[in-house]
């Protein structure tokens, strides 16, 4: 699709809530997704809230979104937000108002679980009809602990692969590294990192997004 579309601002006036008890799925909305489509592609970046990421990874993980938004930007992206803890909880649709993921961020609240299979359903769910090259990205320092895992990760993992997205992992020195890289879309777009350099990390990973719209060749 052309990338000379004009793109309507999102109205950060308005804002819907959905809760869904039974899956444990919470949405925030804020403002509107773009009308038309980004040059190359989108990004949901799935951040990991769970109780272990409070203080100092939270922050890192903050600041390297935003520096990961505008770079991605950069490259004819633009980039969704979700938070996930014992749910996953949608903090903003893809715009090119770099504004509304700012926003979003400040909304940013620590839980306790760490259920990332929910997170890469919603992130599949939002991504998987559209046409342009989609990618997820997980922050996490952690494994799941959903029930069921670590299969139901994988599976999710995996379903969202077969829908044509891809999925680049990036975890502190805490994370299973080994099970990030099989969630990846290769094991070299599973990223190690410490602590205190996540949230450059993070903003560096720009880079593993695919040029154009052919995505990632997979191994």
């Amino acid at each position: 699709m052309s990338g000379d579309k004009q793109v309507q601002k999102p109205d950060t006036s308005k804002r819907t809530e959905i809760t869904n008890a039974s899956q444990g799925i919470e949405i925030v909305r804020t403002g509107k997704p773009i009308v038309g489509a980004p040059k190359t592609g989108y990004v949901y970046l799935l951040v990991d809230c769970s109780i272990s990421m409070r203080g100092d990874k939270i922050l890192q993980a903050k600041s390297g979104a935003l520096d990961f938004a505008k770079k991605a930007l950069g490259k004819g992206y633009v980039t969704g937000l979700i938070q996930f803890d014992s749910s996953p909880k949608l903090l903003c649709e893809p715009d090119t108002n770099l504004s509304v993921l700012d926003s979003a961020l400040t909304r940013i609240t620590i839980g306790d679980l760490t259920h990332m299979a929910k997170a890469i359903n919603l992130a599949n769910s939002l991504l998987k009809d559209t046409s342009s090259t989609r990618v997820i990205v997980i922050v996490t320092d952690g494994v799941p602990n959903e029930d069921g895992d670590p299969e139901s990760t994988l599976k999710a993992a995996s379903i969202a692969k077969k829908n044509g997205i891809d999925i680049i992992a990036i975890g502190t020195d805490d994370a299973d590294h080994e099970f990030l890289k099989r969630i990846a879309s290769r094991t070299d777009l599973a990223v190690r990192t410490t602590n205190v350099q996540l949230g450059k990390t993070i903003g560096d990973s720009v880079i593993m997004l695919p040029s154009g719209n052919k995505g990632i060749i997979r191994a």
